[in-house]
């Protein structure tokens, strides 16, 4: 792929200088401030008395459609037609469009590289997203797509023949497995959406892109990689009774299923005694520095996280070892009143089980386990869902290990087929 030549496209391209000659009308140094300034610049710049704006009752949307001889001139990347909520809206995104950095169209130079840049900048700013999740971003880009070639042209003239041949590249040989390629390429959808939103695409390529054809390697086989219940049941028998609150919060996630972070979350008023009830909807997230993002929702941000679960006799003697504070807004299971870190509470459950001599599995893998053993007990899957606060099945059956419950299923299959 050829590296994006700003200055080919600039050579006798009336568009941009029409749009030059605009914007040396505009003072020097003064931003575009108001609408009727940005309204006037796009008069200009398309070269029209009055700019088609027009208003659509029915969608409740403004919309204004790109003349295809300005898009023939400007070329690279400009929109069919821009949407917005008012007729301000439409002025300040066109504005956005045909305001240049400088000479020529910004959106001739952005490429994913610039994307990225901010992208990655926006989420480490954002404390919604744990420390790990733009750890795993990062590893993504620098492995996949930094300082290829595709990184660097603008993301206006990427074409699906471009974002395959470097998928071909990144799988030939089965290097990677579908997973790995799919934490990849959901990075690269998410930039391509950055553009879309940005007004640099007319749509998002990448996602529309099927990748069906390519060929990966094998998964390690992960079905029996999560805790059997005899393992469960050595654990927990192991940790009851003691007074260590990293012990004490691994019990609670082994009875109620939810994420290691979830149970973090936790505070007094949801527990109700009375109804034997726990009521979910809350997480803490490690971010980085050692410090503990409280955050007022689960982790897929969806009503579906937020669930009531059954409080168990166990899981109830657990909460009534802990001395009960008298401000029923406070977290239950801290560290000098501060959130437990789940680096710390799964080397807690790694000294459990080398202790018990039984495999060690991370929290993560606590849940796993919870959604397996309700499936095998013949839970329906709207109710397993429920309880995992998954909004689809196929989040849900990304924790399901069918090898563990064919076990059950053998024990019955003679009974139905003999």
């Amino acid at each position: 792929m050829e590296v994006y030549n700003v200055n080919k496209v600039m050579e006798d391209n009336p568009f941009l200088k029409r749009q030059n000659n605009a914007i040396m009308e505009m003072a020097l140094g003064v931003s575009l401030i108001s609408n009727i300034q940005k309204e006037e610049f796009l008069k200009k710049v398309f070269e029209m008395d009055e700019l088609p704006i027009k208003h659509y009752p029915k969608s409740r949307h403004w919309m204004m459609k790109i003349p295809a001889a300005i898009r023939r001139e400007g070329g690279i990347g400009i929109p069919v037609a821009v949407y917005g909520k008012d007729r301000d809206t439409v002025i300040n995104k066109l504005s956005d469009i045909f305001m240049a950095y400088g000479s020529t169209y910004r959106g001739s130079r952005i490429s994913l590289t610039n994307l990225y840049d901010e992208f990655i900048s926006d989420r480490e700013a954002d404390p919604d997203f744990a420390a790990h999740t733009v750890r795993k971003n990062k590893s993504d880009w620098n492995t996949f797509f930094k300082d290829k070639p595709i990184s660097k042209v603008p993301v206006n003239l990427i074409t699906p023949l471009d974002l395959m041949n470097h998928f071909k590249e990144m799988t030939t040989g089965r290097k990677m497995t579908r997973h790995a390629f799919g934490n990849a390429k959901g990075l690269l959808n998410q930039l391509f959406d950055l553009a879309y939103e940005k007004n640099l695409i007319a749509s998002n390529i990448c996602r529309d892109l099927s990748t069906r054809r390519l060929k990966f390697r094998p998964e390690a086989c992960k079905q029996d990689q999560i805790y059997t219940r005899e393992e469960r049941d050595k654990i927990v028998n192991e940790l009851d009774g003691s007074e260590n609150v990293y012990d004490k919060a691994i019990i609670m996630q082994f009875c109620l299923g939810c994420r290691v972070s979830e149970v973090k979350g936790l505070y007094w008023s949801d527990v109700d005694f009375k109804n034997k009830q726990v009521y979910i909807h809350r997480e803490v997230v490690d971010g980085e520095n050692g410090e503990q993002i409280v955050k007022d929702q689960t982790k897929n941000g969806m009503s579906e996280g937020n669930r009531t679960l059954p409080l168990t006799d166990r899981a109830e003697r657990v909460l009534n070892s802990i001395p009960k504070p008298e401000n029923k807004d406070s977290i239950i299971f801290h560290k000098d009143y501060k959130p437990l870190r789940t680096q710390t509470i799964n080397s807690h459950l790694l000294s459990t089980c080398r202790k018990l001599g039984v495999r060690y599995f991370s929290t993560h893998k606590i849940r796993a386990w919870g959604i397996t053993e309700a499936l095998a007990s013949g839970m329906d899957q709207a109710s397993i869902m429920r309880i995992a606060g998954h909004a689809s099945t196929q989040t849900m059956r990304h924790y399901v290990r069918t090898a563990r419950i064919q076990k059950d299923i053998s024990e019955n299959f003679v009974n139905v087929f003999n």
